[in-house]
Order: structure tokens, then C-alpha cells, then sequence
């Protein structure tokens, strides 16, 4: 499912994301070939996709593009993303300043055009090794009653209705509902998602106007 969607990508914006920082907009792909390196570089650290990756991203930083990387990658290898950093966590993958660390962990700078850190992070890979890896990853195969988010079956990945349209969403959360509409349904479906982080009102005013979208909250929620 996964593989399908990203074996055909779109050239058309598929991730915006606005930040104080900046504007960064990533197509279809540029972020299916950022999925695939990082699915590579998760293998390459000794990533199980039989135990959970935990995402502290989806506490930090839900709404950045890095974030979303690194859920689809983990679906793409077979493997469950968990919200945090629980303390046994096998692999995690966090943010410039969050001091969890997992038996593995990859730590994210998050500069906007995907540089790494400075100074070597402490007890982490530093994500900028993503650069060097190959293009095409091989996907993995979890059954489909096998858990890809927490009360999310693979199963439930498959049958979320894509979308084709452009939507604005302002300041999501790292919920599975956040992660359907804003992630997997324009994945499936050849949409797009504008993403707002620490923009003030009167910016997310303009940015929908920019942007020629409607924001998330006039559109129905999904129901699976």
C-alpha cells in the first residue's frame, strides 16, 4: 500500500511547512525519496521492524515534515511508530533538544533544508547520515492485524480514504487522527498538506490565501 503510493509520486507539492524559520514545500518526490532513505537508514542502525519505533518527534515537533519522514518510513519498513520516548525504548528518533534517548537513537536537527548539527549530538546518529544512503528501499511485509500506530492496525493504514485536495492545517497534534488526515490521506490519495507551526493568527490568515486553501477544520473528518 505504502509502496505503491510511493513508487508513483507526484511531482505537484505533497508537504508544505511554515515555521518563524521559514517556507519549506517537499513534492511528492522529494519526500518519497526522503522515506526511502531514511526506511535504509533505519535498517542500516539495526531497526526491527517487529519492535516499535519510538517517535518522540510526535511530541515535539508533530506538524514537521522530518516527523512525517520518519512515520512513513517506519510503515514502509514494517515497523509500529509510538508517540514518545518510553524508557526501554529500543529505537528512537527525537528533536535538537530532547535528552531522551532510546538503546538506539537518531537525533533530529531540523534545520530547514535538512543539515545536520553543529557539534556531534551526545549517544545518537545524527539524522544528516541519511544523506549518503541509497534511494530504493525494499518494503517490509507486517501482517495486516500487526500494529502500525498504537490501536491502529496495517489494515486500518490501507483502508483510510485518500484524498486529492489541498488542505491548511494549523498547529496539528501527534494523534492518529492528526497523522490520517494530515499524512496518510493525500499519501493514498495524490493530495497535499499545508502545515503551520508558531505562526501568529494574522500569518495563517495569509498563508491560506497564498496557499489557495481552505483550512482542515471546514472539512469533514474521515471516519476510519
Amino acid at each position: 500500500m505504502l509502496h505503491d503510493a510511493l513508487s508513483h509520486p507526484s511531482p505537484t507539492p505533497f508537504v508544505t511547512h511554515y515555521s518563524p524559520v521559514g517556507r519549506i514545500e517537499l513534492s511528492g518526490v522529494t519526500f518519497a525519496n526522503w522515506v526511502t532513505k531514511t526506511a535504509n537508514l533505519f535498517d542500516d542502525l539495526g531497526g526491527d521492524p517487529d519492535e516499535p519505533l519510538a517517535l518522540g518527534l510526535l511530541e515535539t515537533d508533530p506538524g514537521h515534515w522530518v516527523t512525517m519522514v520518519w512515520c512513513v518510513a517506519a510503515w514502509f519498513a514494517g515497523a509500529e511508530v509510538v508517540p514518545g520516548v518510553p524508557d526501554d525504548a529500543s529505537f528512537a528518533v527525537v528533536g535538537p533538544s530532547d535528552p531522551r534517548r532510546g538503546t538506539t537513537t537518531v537525533a533530529c536537527s531540523l534545520h530547514p533544508l535538512g543539515r545536520g548539527f553543529d557539534v556531534e549530538p551526545d549517544d545518537a546518529t545524527d539524522y544528516v547520515e541519511v544523506l549518503a544512503q541509497p534511494d530504493v528501499a525494499l518494503p517490509g511485509r507486517p501482517d495486516d492485524v500487526a500494529p502500525a500506530f498504537p490501536g491502529v492496525t496495517f489494515a486500518d493504514l490501507r483502508r483510510v480514504p485518500g484524498r486529492a485536495d489541498r488542505r491548511l492545517f494549523v498547529e496539528p497534534g501527534g494523534s492518529w487522527a492528526d497523522l490520517r488526515e494530515m499524512l496518510v490521506a493525500p499519501l493514498l490519495g495524490g493530495g497535499s498538506s499545508v502545515v503551520t507551526h508558531g505562526m501568529g493568527d494574522d500569518a495563517v490568515a495569509q498563508i491560506s490565501i497564498d496557499e489557495r486553501i481552505a483550512w482542515a477544520e471546514d472539512v469533514p473528518p474521515s471516519t476510519v
